[in-house]
């Protein structure tokens, strides 16, 4: 994989206990004579059920077994008893795996599509709070990332806050079939006509039912949906929360760029640049559209202009070596432009020569063969290989490649 992705995010301990839908006993720390933190593996309704009897909120971390962020928390943060000591005062945790969801349907109910995803819910089971991962990367930074987060759940509750749109209860046959078998993992790859058949069928997205699995599908929506958010857009951050609704706003945004980026068509990029201005922040339009009108230039084959608003990022010091590699893979895989190819190899080679690790010298052996220049594509393949056995890493890319010199 050349994209290197910047996830976000975890939540809380493994149960000491590994049998399935059981809880951890209250119980008292030997050491400092503090009740522990009460972790309930995937059973919702005995976790709801402890939470309620201890008058506490219902704290679920959802998390997937390959999730690589959620091991990291879980290991470097929420392992530690300072951190459990201080949320076993007013949480009960919930382990939930999001890809197991068909006893209690949590991760239907919540729209849950990245981990881990944390929600909490106060004692009548409305949702209170609710963030998409925790930033950072070591304890400091991950631990006060969680503070915060049930902090402002806390402050929330006691303001008697919640979202408004979301019921506590679960009804699993209010969603439409295609959402269920999605999340169910019994259908992955839904037909994209029932998903907009279902949207377009709807006049509002007021109800829950309708709202979860819109948020779920969003990049998919019909151009008139997105009309019917912007319209009562007030209305629906009163419901679901601003950051849910400017979420999904995004991901109809997307939708309209990916269109119009897929069919090559100005027209239709032009419209989705005037609905981004009107649905999303200044914020979010000056994040997104930069990146939307680089995708635009290599759907138009203009690399050498992509190359310069590249060029302009990494003379401003905010490309990072990972996007300088992803960007020169892309150079690699789709450019046919021989002065932007041997200008890549020129940043590919500098990036090397600084950092010589198996990612980077894959891409530079690549792109000095497309280059033509096969001597030196050997050379980067010997130095990757001997790499890939050191950093104990596949080399099976640069195997094929050694295959076609």
């Amino acid at each position: 994989m050349k994209i290197i992705l910047i996830a976000t995010i975890a939540l809380l301990l493994f149960s000491c206990n590994n049998d399935t839908n059981k809880a951890s006993i209250v119980n008292i720390n030997a050491t400092t004579g503090e009740q522990n933190l009460i972790v309930v593996d995937q059973d919702y309704m005995k976790a709801k059920e402890i939470a309620s009897e201890e008058g506490k909120l219902l704290f679920i971390d959802f998390y997937t077994t390959w999730c690589a962020p959620c091991k990291q928390l879980d290991k470097f943060v929420f392992q530690k008893d300072s951190i459990t000591q201080i949320l076993s005062k007013d949480f009960v945790l919930l382990k939930y795996d999001a890809e197991n969801d068909t006893i209690f349907h949590l991760a239907k109910k919540h729209h849950v599509s990245s981990y881990p995803t944390a929600i909490v819910l106060n004692q009548d089971g409305y949702v209170v709070n609710r963030k998409y991962g925790f930033l950072g990367d070591d304890f400091q930074t991950l631990s006060q990332s969680v503070m915060d987060f049930t902090n402002e759940a806390i402050t929330l509750d006691k303001g008697n806050k919640y979202l408004k749109g979301y019921s506590n209860t679960i009804e699993e046959t209010r969603y439409p079939q295609f959402y269920i078998d999605y999340v169910n993992r019994t259908n992955t790859k839904p037909q994209t006509s029932s998903i907009v058949e279902f949207l377009n069928s709807k006049t509002d997205f007021f109800k829950e039912e309708d709202f979860t699995p819109l948020f779920y599908f969003g990049q998919f929506a019909p151009a008139n949906v997105g009309d019917i958010i912007v319209k009562d857009k007030e209305r629906y951050f009163d419901l679901y929360g601003k950051q849910d609704v400017e979420l999904l706003l995004f991901f109809i945004t997307s939708g309209k760029f990916s269109k119009a980026i897929a069919e090559n068509s100005q027209e239709k990029y032009n419209e989705a640049v005037a609905f981004a201005k009107q649905a999303l922040s200044q914020d979010w339009v000056d994040d997104i559209l930069p990146r939307f009108e680089i995708d635009l230039l290599k759907a138009q084959n203009k690399w050498d202009e992509v190359f310069t608003l590249y060029e302009e990022r990494k003379n401003r010091g905010d490309l990072s070596e990972g996007e300088l590699n992803h960007f020169c893979w892309g150079v690699y895989k789709n450019c046919d432009d021989k002065e932007v190819i041997s200008k890549a190899v020129a940043w590919m080679k500098e990036l090397t020569e600084r950092k010589p690790e198996y990612l980077y010298l894959d891409t530079y052996a690549y792109l000095l063969y497309k280059s033509g220049d096969l001597k030196k594509t050997g050379e980067v393949i010997r130095l990757g290989l001997k790499t890939a056995e050191e950093e104990k890493v596949s080399a099976k890319s640069m195997e094929k490649l050694l295959k076609k010199l």
